[in-house]
């Protein structure tokens, strides 16, 4: 598995710069030097300095805006079958196709395996290593995203 952290093509990021509100913009090309990301270009147009950018933190509601879905009454068993469980558990289950997140209820972080899960980039290029697939959201859908995370920030 590649390096969850690293930004990618596709990745969602927020950008904060001196002449505009900040929003969460796409990633469409990266430009490195001695391995390190020098500029990103923004949305197909715009080359940007990684000092303007900052991550898009997740939050457990955007996780239904991600087309994923909870279960809590299933878990999967060590064959990876899906089985069902009486009890409640302290661990909400997200699924969205193979990629399987649990989420802690006394403390609503998101977790893969034994990786925790900050920031939708990080969910972005998770789902793209597991699934094999580029994690892709519509531009419809982007505008919605961006409006729905500056509610939760306030």
């Amino acid at each position: 598995m590649k390096d969850i952290d690293t930004y990618r093509p596709g990745n969602f990021v927020v950008l904060e710069n001196s002449s505009d509100h900040p929003r969460i913009v796409k990633v469409t090309q990266i430009e490195y030097t001695d391995n390190v990301i020098t500029s990103l270009q923004i949305n197909g147009s715009t080359w940007i300095s990684k000092k303007e950018i900052k991550p898009v933190s997740l939050f457990i509601d955007c996780l239904f805006d991600l087309k994923f879905y909870i279960s809590s009454t299933i878990r999967r068993n060590e064959a990876g079958d899906l089985i069902k469980v009486d009890c409640q558990e302290d661990i909400y289950h997200y699924y969205n196709g193979s990629l399987e997140l649990k989420v802690h209820k006394y403390d609503n972080t998101i977790w893969y395996e034994n990786r925790q899960i900050h920031y939708i980039h990080q969910l972005q290029n998770l789902c793209s290593d597991v699934t094999g697939e580029s994690f892709i959201l519509s531009d419809l859908y982007e505008n919605h995203f961006n409006k729905t995370f500056f509610e939760f920030q306030s």
